[in-house]
């Protein structure tokens, strides 16, 4: 796979050297800053959606990585202590200059791919408000969070996890992927179960309506324990190749 060129550690003359050689478009994740269970930290979906921006920049090729968004959506946590989250407006907005200002210098699309659950609607209203474009770019963003879960639920199928213990949030899914990108920052002695039964539409929208303690009193949807780094490196890689796909398909060849 090419080298992957981040916006973030480039001069402003290579990023217009990029931009002169034919470089026009831009994936970016749109993370968040909010409590992942006991076991681990709060830069989990901003971690985690820079490793996948990573590798989907790097299939997809001739594009820029652009930075994280490291802030969500996530008042359904502010339950647990240390949570930061920007209201669905603001979000929107920072989403939108985020998108303006690239623009603003030469790139004709911005790939945004969210990480965090709380993230994929107001995404998509912006997308349906702005009709994806922002200031004469396009706006691509990935909007759909059940076929997300349903891209990852089949990386665990084979080695026996079900989506229960899978889990939407802090289970064995996202604790795997940190394992396989930081290790160090993931204390496996808390791990443990939380919220495992079926997730519906009806828990969803209880979850976002009331907030994560309405379903689980640890932060926890899924059961943590067994989580392993080598399945952890599969759902990344798993997701960078079913969304760089996605992503290709929608743009001009």
């Amino acid at each position: 796979m090419p080298d992957v060129k981040r916006l973030e550690e480039m001069s402003w003359f290579q990023v217009k050297e990029a931009l002169n050689s034919g470089i026009d478009t831009v994936v970016a994740a749109a993370g968040s800053m909010e409590q992942h269970g006991p076991h681990m930290p709060m830069i989990t979906d901003t971690l985690l959606g820079t490793a996948v921006a990573e590798g989907v920049a790097a299939r997809m090729g001739n594009v820029l990585r652009g930075p994280t968004i490291p802030f969500g959506v996530s008042e359904h946590h502010m339950a647990f202590k240390g949570t930061i989250t920007l209201d669905k407006e603001t979000f929107k907005t920072v989403v939108k200059q985020y998108v303006h200002s690239l623009a603003h210098h030469g790139f004709k699309t911005i790939v945004i791919i969210p990480s965090h659950g709380g993230n994929f609607g107001p995404l998509k209203e912006l997308e349906d408000e702005t009709k994806g474009e922002i200031n004469g770019a396009r706006y691509l963003p990935y909007t759909d969070l059940w076929e997300f879960v349903a891209v990852m639920n089949k990386v665990a199928e084979p080695d026996g996890i079900s989506p229960e213990v899978s889990g939407a949030h802090a289970g064995e899914a996202e604790t795997s992927m940190v394992l396989a990108e930081r290790p160090e920052i993931v204390d496996m002695t808390r791990a443990e179960p939380g919220f495992v039964e079926q997730m519906t539409e009806d828990h969803a929208r209880k979850l976002f309506e009331e907030g994560m303690t309405a379903l689980t009193d640890n932060g926890i949807l899924g059961d943590a324990r067994p989580a392993d780094a080598a399945r952890g490196r599969r759902y990344i890689d798993t997701m960078a190749d079913f969304l760089s796909g996605w992503f290709l398909e929608r743009l001009p060849k």
